[in-house]
């Protein structure tokens, strides 16, 4: 588990950790200079529970950086990532040790509570739940949280340093497992998906007012950095890499396209590769327009 300020919701989430139904567990907390009473409660609970190994860092290490510096202090085989703020359901961590096989990573369905407990009429993830070699189609999103996963070691043999310009570390460990063919999906619900308004993916908060064009951009350039780490990663066929490629290079034109019709025109032809989240086919041509929407599209027609 990583911890910044999450004085709020961190007890609940300790205390269905602690009570697991397996019990054999090694339970690492990385601490990023929380300044509330965070690190209290958690010298609290590992003063009365020896499984707990709590270190704080000495600098501010960043989202990411955290999760990195946590998985590397494990020992186990088997390793799951915890969120300060959702609920796991007891037999969680039982249920996915049956379930694991030789997969590297396998992921759990999940129920949204809002911030103070209750269930939420919403479906999360909005898309397809993957497995397999399904690699190329975690680029125009993801299915995979990472508090719903437990992944075993050698995942993190292939994942690990996180490359510079990812910028989720559940989505790439997805990538890399999938990769591999070695991504599964369970259809149970193990965990309860805190949604707040300081919750990253879920936060109802209005987002930072800048023109719809610079959004695009700034996502295609997230979307770039994630390709080009799989690119570096030497984990993809020869002929996965010649699609990753090629969609790159149809990317980059965003930035000087009205809209972009040689990437729609080659997305439909490799839908099962790149569009395997979305159930329709209304669903993957949606996709489709927005992805191929360039810069002067957004720019000269802004509320389209």
């Amino acid at each position: 588990m990583c911890t910044f300020n999450g004085e709020r919701f961190i007890r609940e989430q300790l205390d269905s950790i602690v009570n697991q139904t397996y019990s054999d567990l090694e339970i690492i907390i990385c601490d990023d200079g929380s300044n509330d009473g965070t690190c209290d409660i958690v010298r609290d609970y590992a003063g009365r529970d020896s499984r707990i190994r709590f270190v704080q860092n000495t600098e501010n290490l960043g989202f990411i950086g955290n999760f990195e510096k946590a998985l590397s202090m494990c020992s186990g085989v088997f390793i799951a990532l915890a969120d300060q703020d959702d609920v796991w359901l007891p037999q969680k961590i039982e249920v996915l040790m049956s379930e694991i096989g030789d997969n590297l990573l396998l992921y759990s369905a999940v129920r949204l509570i809002d911030e103070n407990g209750a269930g939420m009429d919403k479906v999360f993830p909005s898309v397809k739940r993957l497995e397999g070699d399904v690699a190329l189609s975690l680029i125009v999103g993801n299915c995979v949280t990472g508090h719903a996963c437990l992944i075993r070691r050698e995942l993190l043999e292939l994942a690990l340093p996180f490359p510079g310009n990812v910028l989720a570390h559940d989505q790439w460990l997805a990538v890399v497992a999938a990769s591999q063919g070695k991504l599964k999906a369970s259809e149970q619900v193990l965990s309860l998906y805190r949604q707040h308004e300081t919750n990253a993916i879920l936060s109802n908060k209005a987002p930072r007012k800048v023109p719809r064009y610079v959004k695009k951009l700034e996502s295609d350039v997230k979307m770039l950095g994630l390709v080009n780490s799989m690119l570096d990663s030497g984990l993809f066929s020869a002929e996965q890499e010649v699609l990753l490629q090629a969609f790159r290079d149809l990317i980059q034109a965003n930035s000087r396209a009205f809209y972009n019709a040689k990437l729609a025109r080659f997305l439909k032809s490799h839908r099962q590769d790149f569009l395997a989240l979305f159930d329709t086919e209304e669903k993957a041509d949606k996709m489709v327009k927005k992805l191929c929407r360039g810069k002067w599209y957004l720019k000269l027609l802004p509320f389209s």
